[in-house]
């Protein structure tokens, strides 16, 4: 296969359904896993290691809203929640602190968006790898909702019980993720994507027409703000969404991540919707990596560039891989991957 198409350029190309010489792949790495792949490959740089071809950031805390009097292990977001992270847990933390304890705003305001320091780090991270597809990775709104609120189960009692308080929480956190976009101009950014886990493995965590009803139209504006300045809109969220996939399609998301095939069939998800969306993800992050064989490993990568030839299809981990999977089966994960500039 040639090798004259850079990363950068493949993602573009699947995105947009084209014919391609290979199939673009991502890694999604915990810390764990990172550290053995980088002693493995002898390298703190695993986007170059792995051949990754999409690298993503996120956004960094402004410094006027540090805060030096956290104790060791704490970390605050700059919406006021504070975490507990544990590095043998992965990338997660616990949430240990909430700034709206009761269903008001009365007391409390949306973080600035204009404040200076989230995104200067972007143009470095351009800069050191020109020919990957760059995406800036922005909070939703039904997560960081739940983590202003108190906790996950508080939230749902409050989308039962105090509508008007979800409804405008909700339209705030899109007005700041909408504010945030434009910051972007002029550094050569891909794509914008946007983080809210809205499925069990088996179904949503919301009744359809309560998500139609209240967060359909507040993603509307995101995807649309996100199109309207030249980048592609995606959107990470775990568990079985095939309810809502049809929403999303139609109101502008472009990829959808992950694809997990412990809640979605591979198969069937690109039957019923690959036409229209592209899909970032597909191997078994709770099955296969885990629990399989290399050799397992090496057949769910092939089965999925074989059914993805003709692109909309990102090759990836189906969430962060996590820290218990053997290193033997990440590298058998890259390598056959690689295979395909053979």
């Amino acid at each position: 296969m040639t090798q004259s198409i850079t990363p950068r350029e493949r993602v573009y190309r699947s995105i947009r359904h084209q014919a391609l010489d290979v199939v673009p792949w991502q890694m999604d790495l915990t810390r764990g896993v990172e550290n053995g792949l980088k002693q493995y490959f002898g390298t703190d740089d695993l986007i170059t290691a792995t051949g990754d071809h999409i690298i993503w950031v996120k956004p960094l805390l402004p410094p006027a809203l540090a805060d030096p009097t956290l104790e060791p292990g704490l970390v605050k977001g700059e919406f006021g929640d504070i975490w507990r992270m544990r590095d043998e847990a992965g990338n997660w933390g616990e949430l240990v602190n909430t700034p709206i304890p009761e269903p008001s705003l009365a007391t409390y305001r949306i973080p600035d968006p204009a404040l200076p320091g989230r995104f200067d780090h972007v143009t470095g991270k351009r800069a050191q790898y020109p020919d990957r597809f760059l995406l800036v990775s922005l909070g939703g709104l039904f997560e960081r909702a739940w983590s202003l609120c108190g906790g996950f189960e508080r939230y749902l009692y409050y989308l039962a019980a105090e509508v008007q308080f979800v409804e405008e929480l909700t339209e705030k956190l899109a007005d700041y993720v909408c504010a945030l976009i434009p910051q972007l101009a002029g550094m050569d950014v891909d794509g914008v994507r946007v983080g809210d886990d809205w499925g069990f493995q088996n179904n949503l965590m919301v009744r359809p027409e309560v998500w139609r009803r209240i967060y359909k139209k507040h993603y509307r504006r995101i995807f649309e703000t996100i199109r309207a300045h030249g980048y592609v809109s995606a959107m990470h969220s775990c568990g079985k969404l095939t309810k809502i996939l049809p929403d999303l399609i139609e109101i502008g998301l472009q990829v959808y991540h992950p694809l997990q095939p412990e809640a979605m069939d591979v198969a069937v998800a690109k039957r019923d919707f690959g036409r229209d969306i592209t899909f970032w993800g597909g191997l078994g992050t709770q099955s296969t990596l885990p629990l399989g064989t290399p050799d397992d490993v090496r057949r769910e990568v092939r089965e999925r560039i074989e059914l993805f030839a003709d692109g909309g299809y990102i090759l990836a981990p189906a969430g962060a891989i996590s820290p218990e999977t053997p290193v033997e089966n990440v590298v058998a994960l890259i390598t056959t991957a690689r295979e395909q500039l053979n």
